[in-house]
């Protein structure tokens, strides 16, 4: 399946992802218990992941919008 974004819609999943890996981020450090916080980091580095795929998909974008 392919999804179709447009520029406004990947910088606002960017944003939403920011915010989301900040949170729980915070949420990692400041819990005890040892398995939610290993579940969260887990949680957090596929966040990161995804992170990392939409900021390729911003690059990829900005380089086809740019004369050349």
């Amino acid at each position: 399946m392919v999804l179709e974004l447009s520029q406004q819609q990947i910088h606002l999943l960017h944003v939403c992802l920011s915010e989301s890996i900040a949170e729980l981020h915070d949420e990692v450090l400041h819990t005890d218990e040892r398995d939610l916080r290993e579940a969260l980091k887990r949680r957090l580095d596929q966040l990161q992941g995804i992170q990392q795929q939409v900021e390729a998909l911003m690059q990829g974008a900005q380089e086809g919008a740019s004369p050349g």
